[in-house]
Order: structure tokens, then C-alpha cells, then sequence
């Protein structure tokens, strides 16, 4: 389950065909890379999943190789 040492976890895709990925660190933290297909390159963050997740929602960081989606009725609050 766990990447071999300078590995990567494989753990989710979009319907674009972009892969993300967990990035374990030394110093026990893990952050958030991805493939992206459509461009041919990685693009790496210094965030972990929940503020990647977060921030990407709601559109505070560069995300414009995502697929694009509806906030929908429910938006996104601080907790």
C-alpha cells in the first residue's frame, strides 16, 4: 500500500485522466502532487490533502488543469 522510498500513493484521477498523488516527506508529512495529462508534466504543492482540498474548492489556489465544477447550493465555509 505504502510507496517504496521516493515514491508516490497513487490516490485519486480526474475524468481528465490526471492523476493525484500523495508525496511522502522525511519529516513524516505528506502533500499533494499530481500528474496532469493534458499538459505532460507534474505539479508539485506544499499542501496536504485537507488544505489542497479546501483551497482547490474554492478556487484560492491555481487550478485551472481541473476540471471545472459547480459549487453547486452548499458553499464552502472556514471551519
Amino acid at each position: 500500500m505504502l510507496p517504496t522510498r521516493g515514491g508516490a500513493l497513487v490516490w485519486g484521477n480526474t475524468i481528465d485522466g490526471d492523476q493525484l498523488f500523495f508525496v511522502p516527506h522525511n519529516d513524516g508529512s505528506w502533500t499533494v502532487s499530481a500528474f496532469r495529462r493534458g499538459w505532460g508534466d507534474w505539479h508539485d504543492t506544499n499542501l496536504g490533502l485537507s488544505d489542497w482540498f479546501y483551497q482547490a474548492l474554492a478556487s484560492e489556489i491555481g487550478t485551472g488543469w481541473l476540471p471545472e465544477w459547480n459549487a453547486g447550493i452548499h458553499p464552502l465555509e472556514p471551519s
